[in-house]
């Protein structure tokens, strides 16, 4: 078993090797060498010398290295971290200094290769739930999933042996490394096509987090595309858009013009494709005011920001004979999903603009207008309605669709009218409240009583383990 450092050693032997390691370095035999070197890792051991313990395996792993004798340092990685008494700081020197003479081993060569990987694994296990080597063995971890995924082509292996790491809870850890550790477990998932995962992965980096240290804006930058392919897979086109705006800001995208021209253009499809609500709604006029768009887009390509915005009827027709090259080039529009989205929020854009200034209209009249068949026309007012965005009712036998007038667009004399009606609302709102805290403190009773119960149990189970 491990032992915490002491605070002092009980004998000093750095004398001692002083006087001993010249000699045994002229011992002919490296094998000689390493038991005089062993008689000394166990008294300095005992002895609680921990700056004589840490020499010794020094010299003990190079003495390996430089023999070339891996499968022995293999097997003492194991025993000398196993030994009685060992101190914790000793095995982390061992288990480093073999890290650090990795190197030497061709990973072009078959045979050393597969004594790397063996390497490895001791290390793995040795290491396994010791919080004071938990960074040696993130280090280990990650260079034998690079092996499996460059050497063996084996992304699975690669994705397993590094998402096990829980490196969010190193504490020994620097920030920025648990920082990459974390990004290519996300960059390994994306790979494998495993996108809730990266989700997962995603949500322990914050994006407040990232700055005011080395290599942040870079780390952003690879973590906002990371989630924007999440987003891109979900269909999230709104978080899309807002990612891709934080992408923009960050300089290393900013001051590469080809690049910062597609995340421009990459916005302004997405903030169109994006389902419409209020948030979406200040988000297309913000786009719109913002000058670097105007500046760096094709006036052509931010003319559709114009069109979504004003209160006019949108021709499928006309867009399609527009921007038909500009689509076919871009590979948002390759996705058959996306295409048809469009198409939708054109239709779902045309139906507010009609909500807006009718009050009846027949539904011929309606499905002409949206370039839709009656039944296609009836389904998307359905849909709006369903949805809150537009307040509608159909007549069928009649044919007609009446459309109730938003209360957040009246006038002031509607405003003055309507407060006296409000006034008769707030009662009903208080008793509905006083409702929902009634439930919620009954429901935290039966939460409360439960825990007794539970808490019962326990110590019932315990006395009878105890009898």
């Amino acid at each position: 078993m491990s032992r915490e450092d002491p605070i002092k050693a009980e004998k000093d032997f750095s004398a001692t090797l002083d006087e001993q390691f010249p000699l045994i370095e002229k011992l002919p035999d490296y094998k000689s060498a390493i038991d005089k070197y062993l008689v000394l890792e166990k008294q300095t051991r005992q002895s609680s010398d921990l700056a004589s313990s840490k020499r010794v395996l020094i010299r003990i792993v190079e003495t390996l290295v430089k023999s070339e004798d891996w499968d022995y340092l293999n097997e003492l990685i194991v025993l000398l971290s196993k030994k009685h008494g060992q101190l914790k700081s000793s095995i982390q020197v061992l288990v480093k200094t073999v890290i650090d003479n990795l190197g030497a081993l061709n990973e072009s060569h078959k045979r050393e290769l597969d004594l790397k990987i063996k390497l490895i694994e001791t290390i793995r296990t040795v290491t396994d739930k010791k919080i004071f080597v938990e960074v040696e063995r993130a280090i280990v971890s990650k260079n034998l999933a690079e092996i499996y995924l460059e050497k063996f082509n084996d992304l699975d292996k690669a994705v397993e042996i590094l998402c096990d790491l829980q490196v969010e809870t190193y504490s020994l850890m620097p920030f920025s490394d648990k920082i990459e550790y974390i990004l290519q477990q996300i960059e390994l998932t994306l790979k494998k096509g495993d996108y809730n995962q990266a989700k997962i992965l995603s949500r322990k980096i914050l994006l407040k987090s990232l700055k005011n240290f080395d290599q942040a804006d870079k780390f952003k930058s690879i973590y906002l595309k990371y989630l924007i392919e999440i987003n891109v897979f979900e269909h999230d086109y709104i978080s899309i858009v807002k990612n891709s705006l934080l992408l923009i800001d960050i300089p290393l995208i900013k001051d590469d013009e080809i690049q910062l021209k597609d995340y421009l253009i990459s916005i302004i499809y997405y903030i169109i494709l994006s389902p419409y609500d209020p948030h979406q709604n200040d988000l297309i006029n913000k786009i719109k005011l913002n000058p670097i768009f105007s500046k760096k887009v094709d006036n052509k390509i931010y003319k559709l920001l114009e069109i979504f915005t004003t209160n006019e009827l949108i021709h499928w027709s006309n867009i399609e004979s527009l921007y038909k090259p500009d689509f076919q080039s871009s590979s948002i529009f390759k996705s058959e999903v996306n295409f048809k989205n469009l198409q939708k929020r054109i239709i779902e854009h045309n139906l507010r603009i009609i909500n807006k200034y009718y009050q009846f209209i027949k539904l011929d009249r309606l499905s002409y207008l949206l370039q839709l068949s009656s039944d296609e026309a009836e389904l998307y007012v359905s849909e709006l309605v369903n949805s809150g965005m537009i307040s509608a009712k159909i007549n069928r036998p009649q044919g007609i669709v009446k459309f109730e007038k938003n209360k957040v667009t009246t006038t002031k004399k509607e405003e003055e009218t309507s407060s006296k009606s409000n006034k008769s609302s707030n009662s009903e709102i208080n008793e509905l409240l006083n409702e929902w805290c009634y439930d919620i403190d009954k429901l935290l009773e039966e939460v409360d009583s439960i825990g007794h119960l539970i808490n019962k149990e326990e110590m019932m189970y315990g006395i009878k383990q105890k009898v």
